[in-house]
């Protein structure tokens, strides 16, 4: 089963799974393992690639395979998350083994539904509680452990070789004990004194009797705690010539408890007064719960725990009395100490029903591992939230929620320089929030200017500030500080520009350790990412809904806020304006010209609409504008307004021009209930006032067609039958090399009476008349072969339209049309308009599919011209982006507008990139222009600065001839 992922799923994967911590990523539909971290590899012995598409069970051992298989589905199936499940590995060795699993459930950007597997390697803790017994067990001589009161707790093999009598000593005294041990009468006495005086007076206390027939020598050593009272108490039997040596043994197993570093306790389990009260403890456990003051005899919930803990201690020792295991481990935390235990419980010794007597508890802090898993969780929620285009402020929400757990009574928050005042993110308090809210960016800069001048992005804790300037609030009369203490961290992107600070902030003044200011700076790389990201998406933003060159609102973007208008019901005049005589200065001043012409109308008319409530003002392409405007009952003196900013001349490039403007009309919801019906019916009011000389038209149902649209139309219809169409093939090179890779096919129409017409006046007549199917069969046709005359892998772009596209016999006739002609589909790239996609995604992506499997490229034309977003854009299955020639012609323009349309540019290369699509740019005029976009990493381009269209034999002559 092969598990394909889209470029975006296997970024996110790989950015996951870069990391220490052993991680699996598994298919939830088939429980398939998808990716593994590195860390993972090395601990289960199995290659990366050997285990990526394997089934999951397959790593665990035989017994737990079943087990497992079960569980992971429940996970992957249910909505609640996982618990932590111990489970049995099994290497690529053979070797068993055990870990401890966590899950996560997202779903990645391209709708694939995973589970995050994160695998914690046991830390074997049993041993440790077996240590001592095991020390006891091996021992040569006879050597029991006797309670306060002189019972028996332990016997070893030596001293009693039947286990059932070892059993059955536990809780007798000596006496009661007798017959079991075969001891004679005369021998009970010095018992019974050797434990009373170790009751009263601790010391260590020797004596002999005689053993079958052996003379030995008994020892009892008393086993004091910290405080100096009695503990313990062991007895062992040595020969007289071995009493030196044994009693060398005796010491290490005396001081083992004590020296242990693992922190251990033993409560006494049976069902008396003594019940769950402390026996035992050790040093280290005693320093594990400093400062509480744990003292042999008292029960754990007599110490002074903090409400929240003690409900935790509760609960566990409620589990140890109801469960019957003989041994179990559990987490533990502690909120209000901000401690995670790992407590291991095991029985040791034996009551009168045959139950172990008393729990041994060993604990192992693992607070930094939990806090880890935590930070862990949470930022791989923010990921995912970022992957899904997510607003900044609920990506660190996802984040500082992580953050709560891990740091307490931290608070988290987030500075960014975006504006000229900062903006504030996260868990910012009222007062600190007042303080900061009218701080200037530039002076932030500067102070972090001073503050890291090597732009290192280390932590910096501050406590002077806040003494110089508090920052808290007045309650019930006594000052409360919001901020004593911060670590701040400054926050850079890939140019090391200042993003942004993090800032941890504490109402106490309190000194930082190494591990705070190290979570602070892995925080900060973290937002630092994100926020660069928002960057981008608010770049492609721009992008998507602004016109690059008037900065004016685009065609997409007054689409969308015209909808949005309409969605509230308000009524509404849209307005489309066509400029008169604006061919006349682009043919014969240059387009240089007509582009700041453009630039100055838009001024002109931003100004003078100020005074009225338009709420949106856009270009809509070439020289066409539109507005909306809340009041229909203004539209004429609007119009008026706008006629005479119109009339006055524009002073561009040193000479006054001067340029007419024709302004249609339609109202909702009197004429069109949506903005298409706006926009048809304001186009064909503004053809009419054209054609009348008159400065605005409303559009009335009644008002007769475009005359010159019919007329238009009516050539249309003659043009292919009588041959007046021409192909022209632009070719396109590599950038650095200047090596041809394949030409661009365009229709060119001279009509003989109306002279040369632009595609751009006549593809959409033909789209609308249902003539484009015959016109673009006939560019394909032709196109097709010509280009088979090619040496491969020479390739061909062939512009469509999303009209062709929708044909349902479209892929069927190409296919026959390439089979035909023996063309190879590989080397043929069908560029639709970006607009094209949007406008109709579902059907254009349909076609796109059947295209990708003829091996047909899809190329998406005029991208950064239309309004998709990176959603939509991920959906287009395109293979390629045609950056569009208006943002190539002012590459290399001095100020803002030449700093913008080369970061417009960047981003959609890195972005291309990112999703694993080809790129061309198109208008590429100047060797400037070819220089800039092979630094910046473009790898194809078109356009004057190579060759204009030329005719079939003109293009083989200049470099088919030269290529071979």
């Amino acid at each position: 089963m092969e598990l394909d992922l889209t470029p975006t799923d296997l970024a996110v994967l790989s950015a996951l799974t870069d990391t220490v911590d052993p991680l699996l990523v598994v298919d939830s539909a088939s429980g398939r393992v998808l990716m593994v971290s590195e860390a993972f590899a090395q601990w289960s012995g199995y290659p990366r690639e050997q285990l990526r598409d394997s089934e999951t069970g397959a790593l665990l051992a035989s017994q737990d395979r079943e087990g497992f298989r079960l569980s992971l589905q429940v996970f992957l199936d249910g909505d609640m998350p996982s618990a932590r499940r111990d489970f049995m590995f099994q290497g690529a060795n053979g070797q068993p083994l055990p870990a401890q699993v966590r899950g996560l459930r997202f779903t990645l950007a391209g709708g694939r539904r995973v589970g995050l597997l994160a695998i914690r390697p046991a830390t074997e803790l049993l041993p440790a509680a077996l240590f001592y017994r095991q020390i006891l067990e091996e021992l040569p001589l006879e050597l029991s452990v006797l309670d306060p009161d002189g019972r028996y707790l332990y016997v070893n093999p030596a001293a009693a070789p039947d286990p059932a009598v070892r059993t059955a000593l536990t809780g007798l005294t000596a006496r009661e004990a007798a017959a079991l041990l075969n001891l004679p009468d005369s021998d009970l006495p010095a018992r019974e004194a050797a434990v009373t005086r170790a009751q009263r007076d601790p010391a260590r206390l020797r004596w002999t009797e005689m053993q079958a027939g052996q003379l030995q020598e008994r020892t009892l050593v008393p086993i004091l705690n910290e405080r100096g009272s009695l503990n313990l108490m062991l007895t062992y039997a040595t020969d007289l010539p071995e009493r030196l040596r044994q009693s060398e043994r005796l010491t290490l197993l005396e001081g083992s408890m004590q020296a242990a570093v693992v922190p251990m306790c033993v409560l006494d389990a049976r069902r008396n007064h003594q019940h769950g009260r402390v026996a035992y403890t050790n040093a280290a456990f005693q320093t594990l719960l400093s400062p509480l003051p744990v003292a042999l005899g008292t029960h754990p919930l007599e110490w002074p725990w903090a409400p929240a803990d003690r409900q935790v201690i509760r609960a566990l020792l409620t589990e140890l009395n109801a469960t019957g295991a003989a041994s179990f481990t559990r987490d533990v935390n502690l909120p209000a100490r901000n401690e995670w235990w790992e407590v291991t419980a095991t029985r040791v010794g034996q009551d009168l029903a045959g139950s172990g007597s008393h729990w041994a508890l060993f604990l192992r802090d693992v607070g930094e591992q939990r806090r880890a898993d935590l930070f862990l969780r949470s930022l791989a929620d923010a990921n995912v939230a970022s992957l899904m285009d997510a607003p900044l402020e609920q990506v660190l929400g996802v984040l500082f929620g992580g953050l709560r757990e891990v740091l307490g009574s931290w608070s988290a928050g987030v500075v960014t320089l975006d504006h000229e005042l900062i903006q504030l993110l996260g868990q910012v308090s009222a007062p600190l929030r007042q303080a900061l809210v009218t701080y200037p960016s530039e002076y932030a800069r500067a102070l972090w200017g001073r503050r890291d001048p090597h732009k290192l992005s280390r932590a910096v804790v501050i406590h002077e500030q806040w003494e110089r300037h508090p920052v808290g609030q007045a309650v019930r009369g006594e000052w409360v500080p919001a901020v004593r203490t911060s670590v701040e961290v400054p926050m850079y992107d890939r140019n090391r520009e200042l993003l942004g600070v993090l800032a941890l902030t504490h109402p106490k003044r309190l000194e930082v350790g190494a591990d705070l200011l190290r979570l602070a700076e892995n925080m900060a790389g973290h937002i630092a990412l994100f926020i660069d990201r928002q960057r981008t998406l608010e770049q492609l933003e721009r992008l998507a809904f602004t016109d690059a060159l008037t900065g004016l609102t685009n065609r997409g973007g007054f689409a969308r806020r015209a909808a949005q208008q309409l969605s509230g019901g308000a009524p509404l005049a849209l307005a489309l304006m066509d400029l008169n005589r604006f061919k006349i200065v682009n043919d014969t001043l240059g387009h240089d010209v007509g582009d700041e012409l453009l630039r100055a109308i838009s001024a002109r008319l931003e100004e003078v609409l100020r005074a009225w409530p338009v709420s949106t003002l856009a270009r809509m392409g070439g020289d066409e504008f539109a507005l909306l405007l809340d009041d229909p009952a203004l539209i004429e003196p609007v119009s008026e307004a706008i006629r005479v900013a119109m009339a006055q001349p524009f002073d561009v490039a040193g000479r006054p021009l001067r340029v007419g403007i024709a302004v249609g009309w339609s109202v909702y919801p009197d004429t069109a209930p949506d903005t298409a019906g706006l926009l048809r019916q304001a186009d064909t009011a503004m053809y009419l006032a054209k054609r009348a000389g008159l400065g605005f038209q409303v559009f009335r149902p009644a008002a007769q067609p475009r005359i010159a649209h019919l007329t238009l139309e009516t050539a249309l219809y003659e043009a292919l039958r009588a041959g007046q169409f021409t192909l022209v093939f632009q070719p396109q090179v590599q950038v650095k090399t200047r090596e041809l890779i394949g030409a661009e096919v365009l229709i060119r129409w001279t009509h003989p009476e109306l002279g040369v017409i632009s595609p751009a006046e006549f593809i959409p007549l033909a789209e609308a008349t249902g003539l484009i199917d015959g016109i673009g069969a006939f560019v394909l046709r032709e196109a097709l072969r010509e280009a088979v005359t090619w040496p491969a892998p020479l390739r061909l772009s062939v512009n469509v339209s999303p009209v062709q596209l929708r044909h349902p016999q479209f892929t069927a006739r190409l296919a026959a049309l390439l089979d035909e002609v023996g063309f190879d589909p590989a080397r043929l790239t069908l560029e639709v308009t970006e607009t094209a996609f949007i406008n109709d995604l579902s059907a254009v992506t349909g076609a796109v599919r059947q295209l990708r499997s003829l091996q047909v490229k899809v190329a998406v034309d005029d991208f950064g011209t239309g309004y998709s977003t990176l959603m939509t854009l991920r959906d287009l299955l395109a293979h390629e982006l045609k950056i569009d020639r208006a943002f190539v012609r002012d590459l290399c323009t001095p100020g803002r507008e030449g700093r913008q349309n080369r970061a417009i540019v960047q981003a959609t290369l890195g972005l291309a990139q990112a999703l694993g699509l080809q790129v061309v740019a198109e208008g590429v005029e100047t060797p400037e222009q070819a220089d800039l976009l092979a630094d910046l990493g473009c790898p194809v381009m078109q356009g004057y600065l190579i060759a204009p269209g030329l005719d079939a034999r003109s293009f083989r002559e200049q470099f088919l001839t030269v290529r071979a």
